[in-house]
């Protein structure tokens, strides 16, 4: 049959050309890795033919890279309905979920994976990031699952395999997971010195500094005047306390929302129901040590490398806020925030330093939507 020529390496090239993307050699290598791979999808082979292997793309390196944006081009302009991109936390809480309603059933991982294969022949992971051991525990078998039944991975990640799940409980278990990894997809770096969401410069259109709590009020009600006031919303059976409310924005103080029973599954209902969330009185976090220290070692009946690590103030809330941050980014929903501090010296402590590089990234891009 004929191999109709994709288009990833072409719409990078224009984009280099009308000047919306700089040159960049490391972005180049993962594009003709890209295109190649959708090449090699088109290829259909006969019933009586062995498909061959298709080894998928694995993008790594530091925040700013153009892995999503890398990905996005690949995913948008491959010729199949047979693809499926995802934050890779959404992938893994979708997987739970089954795991639950398969309880008693023999090899349930195998179920999900054939479940999945049906109608997804490109699997496409965003922020592949791995900190769970409930997690870390089943994606081996998952993944074995998935790769036998012929689903193509490509992934983009802060990190190389060989640096997921780092220290975490029982790494010896996830070690397969990233022999999987290496076997079934090229590993492309995108490492480079410059940051490209800070292309544009930086300027802080959606991001102020101590801004006088009845000023940042009048930003919300001067463009959404029929806002309701002081009111909550039940968000997965719980209420959740808001200053301003629009049908399609919202203002929250940042306690409220990153304080307490609050998780990722409260942020993906947000990103859902709003395009625009104010988030106010953003304190500085990670500021000081609570004086408590956590020592990991033997945990719970599970051996990690020992390390000491100090407890920081609202090490909790900054979690919790970068999480938010990586869902309304994700969703391309926009966060305005009244914060205490600079964006880059927000959190100073060193337990999420890693995780707050990428939000710090991402905020910024924010002030040029």
């Amino acid at each position: 049959m004929t191999v109709h020529s994709p288009q990833i390496l072409s719409l990078y090239t224009a984009k280099i050309e009308a000047e919306e993307l700089c040159v960049d050699s490391a972005q180049q290598n993962a594009v003709n890795a890209l295109n190649n791979l959708a090449i090699q999808l088109q290829v259909n082979t006969t019933w009586w033919q062995k498909a061959p292997l298709i080894k998928g793309v694995y993008l790594h390196g530091p925040v700013g890279r153009g892995k999503s944006m890398l990905m996005d081009l690949f995913y948008k302009n491959l010729p199949t309905t047979e693809k499926q991109r995802l934050h890779f936390h959404h992938f893994m809480a979708q997987v739970h979920g089954q795991l639950a309603q398969l309880q008693g059933q023999k090899n349930p991982l195998t179920l999900i994976a054939k479940q999945w294969a049906k109608n997804i022949k490109v699997l496409c992971f965003d922020e592949f990031f791995v900190s769970d051991i409930g997690d870390a525990m089943i994606m081996a078998r998952l993944f074995n699952a998935l790769f036998d039944y012929g689903v193509v991975l490509v992934v983009t990640s802060n990190v190389e395999p060989t640096q997921l799940y780092y220290n975490g409980l029982q790494r010896a278990r996830f070690l397969p997971t990233i022999d999987l990894i290496n076997n079934h997809c090229h590993i492309i770096s995108v490492a480079g010195q410059e940051d490209h969401r800070f292309r544009y410069g930086k300027n802080n259109r959606h991001y102020f500094i101590n801004l006088p709590n009845d000023e940042f009020n009048k930003l919300f009600t001067k463009q959404y005047p029929q806002a309701t006031k002081n009111q909550s919303l039940q968000v997965h059976s719980r209420a959740l306390p808001y200053l301003f409310k629009a049908n399609n924005a919202l203002m929250i103080d940042f306690m409220a929302l990153c304080s307490g029973p609050r998780s990722a599954h409260d942020y993906i209902f947000l990103a859902k129901q709003f395009d625009v969330l104010y988030i106010a009185n953003v304190p500085k976090m990670g500021v000081g040590a609570t004086g408590k220290v956590i020592v990991h070692g033997i945990e719970d009946s599970y051996q990690r490398e020992k390390q000491t690590l100090d407890e920081h103030y609202l090490d909790d809330e900054a979690r919790r806020f970068i999480a938010l941050v990586d869902e309304f980014y994700d969703c391309h929903k926009l966060l305005v925030i009244n914060a205490q501090a600079q964006i880059e010296t927000l959190y100073e402590g060193k337990k999420l330093s890693f995780e707050y590089a990428r939000t710090q990234s991402r905020i910024v891009e924010m002030q040029n939507w």
